[in-house]
């Protein structure tokens, strides 16, 4: 039986390095610390670019938030609102709900301000194994598009 536990805190302090902007080496030890490399993540919804599950954390990389941060002047910086914790390990690991303000600014110099859910699986090592997430994908889609781009769009 694990002796880790799950908390506000400590899901709170994994979170606070995505608040890290210009260094990546110490906002990458939130995904190499705190994520493992095979991390289910589900981008939840099946209208926009971005939507479907991937099966490792550089296939979510590579689809997601690659793709969104080309069209980003910086990292998107991340606040969390509230945390949410499953007192009682499931029978798959520990749950977790994340509410959180993402803000970048657009290579077209406007805001971007999108708000996000991560509902989070962990296991008894303390590592994020399962991610669902929501946010507003109508945004998201708006930045992808304001390039031009049209690598990546659903068919």
């Amino acid at each position: 039986m694990s002796r880790f536990i799950l908390t506000k805190d400590f899901v709170g302090k994994a979170f606070l390095l995505l608040t890290e902007v210009h260094d990546q080496v110490v906002r990458n030890c939130f995904f190499a610390d705190f994520v493992t490399p095979d991390v289910i993540w589900t981008m939840a919804g099946s209208a926009h670019s971005l939507a479907g599950t991937r099966h490792s954390l550089q296939s979510h990389m590579d689809a997601t938030f690659n793709h969104l941060r080309r069209r980003l002047q910086e990292l998107i910086k991340f606040v969390v609102t509230k945390i949410i914790v499953d007192t009682e390990r499931s029978e798959d690991g520990w749950w977790a709900c994340i509410e959180a303000k993402g803000q970048a600014t657009r290579k077209t110099g406007h805001a971007y301000n999108n708000d996000y859910i991560w509902l989070t699986r962990w296991n008894d090592e303390g590592r994020i194994a399962e991610v669902r997430y929501y946010f507003d994908t109508m945004l998201s889609e708006q930045v992808l598009q304001e390039a031009g781009n049209t690598m990546g769009l659903a068919q």
